[in-house]
């Protein structure tokens, strides 16, 4: 867990400050972690985040990857894109998202196979205090065969979509 830089700067505040927390967040993350050690990164689908203006690239990254998407960085053709996850948190870009799947995003596997999702929860990934609860959504989004942690509807949907 040497990677997971974010991780670790929480995890070593809690365990100061707040040790109860500590345990709880060092039990979900391994809980998680375990889970998805067998699939390998190659099986794992490629996620691209829109509209997340104000979230630092690095730490998005290191949910993304916590929760199960293809450590791919932000090089990948977009017709390759498995699964799109749009952030809105003022429900105002619902009805302007058909236009800009069929336009922009036409060509994506997303798309195609209809794997987009919402996620509408406040202050998604800017908030480190909710590290856990952010990688839960991803995780839920991205790897829902083994991950059902109660946040779909409330904090994230999927958008229905075919051309």
């Amino acid at each position: 867990m040497n990677e997971l830089t974010y991780y670790t700067e929480i995890a070593e505040e809690l365990q100061k400050n707040n040790p109860t927390a500590y345990e709880e967040l060092d039990e979900e993350i391994h809980i998680i972690i375990h889970k998805l050690k067998f699939i390998p990164q190659e099986s794992r689908p490629i996620v691209q985040v829109i509209r997340n203006e104000g979230i630092q690239q690095d730490y998005l990254n290191e949910l993304l990857k916590v929760a199960g998407a293809q450590n791919s960085g932000s090089t990948v053709p977009l017709q390759d894109v498995e699964i799109l996850i749009f952030i809105d948190e003022s429900y105002s870009y619902l009805s302007t998202l058909p236009v800009e799947l069929s336009s922009v995003y036409a060509d994506s596997k997303a798309v195609k196979n209809n794997h987009i999702y919402v996620i509408q929860k406040p202050d998604f990934a800017k908030d480190k205090s909710a590290y856990i609860q952010d990688i839960e959504v991803l995780a839920e989004i991205i790897q829902s065969k083994y991950f059902v942690f109660g946040h779909e509807g409330e904090e994230w949907i999927k958008f229905d979509f075919s051309l």
